[in-house]
């Protein structure tokens, strides 16, 4: 019995002085939080990039209502008389120049305001209480010529609510709520 003990402390010392491995362990060390800055790193930037493609969709979506062709259905809009049919032709023109991974066409928002002045205008609301402003009940005035307008668009980016172990989402079904606005004077193209 006494050898049995004396082998198994002998065991015990070489398992001791043993480091095979520890590189292993010191990697999975290291690893883990880098990994994980890692994907913090792709998704915001991921974020960034989604943010400002949606910005630039609805700056270029946006001189069709500056130059008046909206207004006057010219274009891509003609034959489209009735707000509803600008309002969806508006939208079908900046989803176009969106990004194609957005669900741009059944997700995105479009709200148009118009007035005389700049100052007559104010920020809309996408969301309230988390959810998201109901499109049919949005405002799509593209004024006349010489009106300030201010088009705001808004997306709930779903991805962006979904990181691990952080909730970034600011909607209540998890998504980060995009919003990009742009605003001008339309030309006096009367």
């Amino acid at each position: 019995m006494v050898s049995k003990i004396a082998h198994l402390a002998g065991r015990m010392r070489l398992w001791a002085r043993d480091d095979r491995g520890t590189t292993a362990i010191e990697f999975a060390i290291v690893a883990t939080p880098f990994l994980m800055l890692l994907l913090g790193i792709i998704s915001v930037s991921l974020y960034y990039f989604t943010n400002f493609s949606l910005e630039n969709a609805a700056w270029q979506a946006s001189r069709a209502i500056r130059t008046g062709q909206v207004q006057q259905s010219m274009g891509a809009y003609a034959g489209k008389v009735t707000t509803d049919d600008r309002k969806k032709a508006f939208k079908k023109e900046l989803c176009k120049k969106a990004p194609t991974f957005l669900d741009c066409e059944n997700k995105a928002i479009v709200i148009v305001q118009s007035n005389a002045s700049f100052g007559g205008i104010s920020q809309p609301s996408c969301a309230t209480n988390g959810v998201m402003v109901n499109e049919q009940t949005t405002p799509f005035e593209t004024g006349e010529a010489s009106a300030v307008v201010l088009i705001t668009v808004c997306y709930p980016w779903a991805a962006g609510g979904k990181l691990p172990f952080f909730k970034m989402g600011n909607l209540q079904d998890g998504a980060l709520l995009m919003q990009t606005s742009v605003a001008l004077r339309t030309e006096p193209y009367k």
